[in-house]
């Protein structure tokens, strides 16, 4: 093999690597398909709660790559079960806080995340503050 062929075949070779990476999927995660349980509250209204569901579909699509987000939800029930985080995170009276529950699946991929690969999480928590009620929503905990 002639020098000129064998850098057509590492050429041919690096294309179809790269064609390769692009059928796989982006990275980060899917959230194309995700379903929004959203019940308002004497606390919350209906748009509050979805700015927070964006802003969990937002870290979720650029931070957990192998994983499809299915579910996402809020009810009454969720702060008084969760008050515990309210506390640790010092947000009693500082602003909002909000914590949403999840449920998404895994492939081959998620281990490199450090979840289990093929695996389904469902009541994953994500914890979210804002200083006011105009503020957008950060997230500072996410997990069980």
């Amino acid at each position: 093999m002639n020098r000129k062929t064998a850098l057509v075949a590492i050429a041919g070779a690096l294309a179809a690597l790269g064609i390769l990476m692009a059928l796989v999927g982006p990275s980060g995660g899917n959230v194309k398909s995700v379903e929004r349980i959203a019940q308002s509250t004497d606390h919350y209204t209906e748009a509050d709660i979805l700015a927070a569901f964006n802003a969990i579909e937002t870290e979720f699509a650029s931070e957990f790559e192998g994983c499809t987000l299915e579910e996402v939800r809020y009810d009454s029930e969720v702060e008084t079960r969760h008050l515990d985080e309210m506390l640790e995170h010092g947000q009693k009276g500082k602003g909002d806080l909000i914590v949403v529950l999840s449920k998404f699946t895994t492939d081959w991929r998620a281990a490199d995340e450090g979840l289990s690969p093929h695996d389904r999480y469902e009541d994953w928590q994500w914890i979210l503050i804002r200083p006011s009620q105009d503020a957008p929503w950060k997230i500072v905990d996410w997990g069980y």
